[in-house]
């Protein structure tokens, strides 16, 4: 799996994202990002939600592991998120 087959997926599944888990903005970080993938890697993503329920983050988290077929991790945005953190992620977040 590529840096561009997983934007790829991003941009042609926003509207259901955005439909069904209420995405706002959904971009890749981590080792995808940086083409610095193995195959043991998950995927990294930075997700803002326009409702943050628990149904969203867990239905998002479970449809993204069973399309792509690997491990994901989700960082969702929120303002108690370390504003460390949050620069370095959003300096190399990748949007589709």
């Amino acid at each position: 799996m590529t840096k561009q087959y997983i934007l790829d997926f991003l941009k042609t599944h926003h509207v259901y994202l955005e439909e069904r888990f209420a995405v706002e903005k959904i971009g890749l970080f981590g080792s995808y990002a940086k083409d610095k993938a193995t195959l043991q890697s998950d995927i990294d993503f930075y997700v803002t939600l326009k409702q943050k329920k628990l149904d969203n983050m867990a239905g998002l988290w479970n449809y993204l592991e069973e399309s792509l077929g690997k491990k994901v991790d989700i960082l969702f945005d929120h303002p108690k998120l370390r504003k460390g953190l949050k620069m370095v992620i959003e300096k190399e977040v990748l949007y589709a």
